[in-house]
């Protein structure tokens, strides 16, 4: 025989409904990532449609990362080099600076500096946990950095990384051994039948 739910369960959902719906928060509409609307950032034409995304330095050799909003690919190209019609004439690394010509036209590139907008919450008080522009570290891009200190936060991090790395490694060298045993298991399956 089954029981019926009594009133006190139905009365315990009821609340906490009531209390989830409360609890709920407001979202703010606009995300505090993006710039403001309306808001052009200054480095960069609206209308240009290469990007400087980053640089990376291997001894003498700079490679140079332009993006092409319209094919929406990233190139990485060296300096003197040219990769689909896009030729990096000059890199300036202290300014973040790129001279390339696309299409038999000179154009200079800068990378985009990260841009905090000053929010607030639906109660009208500052957006907490967003640094200021002021106090935000700097990011370089491209420029080696020494190693972690061992033992620290950002060394485990490495090694965790690498370890993630070396498992998946693994992984796909043993999938293609199985694979490889699965095509032999097959040919002489398949030997067999015609003898």
């Amino acid at each position: 025989m089954q029981r019926a739910p009594s009133i006190g369960f139905f009365a315990a959902l009821a609340l906490f409904t009531a209390i989830g719906a409360r609890a709920q928060i407001a979202l703010p509409k606009e995300s505090p990532f993006m710039p403001a609307p309306g808001a052009v950032a200054a480095d960069q034409p609206a209308n240009d449609t290469f990007e400087l995304k980053g640089f990376s330095s291997t001894g003498k050799k700079i490679l140079v990362c332009v993006y092409d909003s319209q094919a929406k690919r990233s190139h990485w190209i060296a300096v003197d080099a040219t990769v689909e019609g896009i030729k990096i004439v000059a890199f300036d690394a202290a300014k973040e600076e790129a001279t390339i010509t696309v299409g038999g036209q000179k154009k200079t590139l800068r990378m985009r500096k990260p841009s905090v907008a000053a929010g607030t919450n639906t109660a009208g008080t500052a957006a907490a946990g967003f640094a200021s522009p002021v106090t935000a570290p700097m990011i370089t891009q491209g420029i080696p950095q020494p190693p972690p200190a061992p033992g620290s936060i950002a060394q485990q991090e490495v090694e965790a990384r690498m370890l993630v790395s070396d498992l998946l490694e693994i992984g796909i060298q043993q999938r293609k051994a199985y694979e490889e045993a699965q095509k032999k298991a097959d040919q002489e399956r398949a030997a067999g039948k015609k003898n």
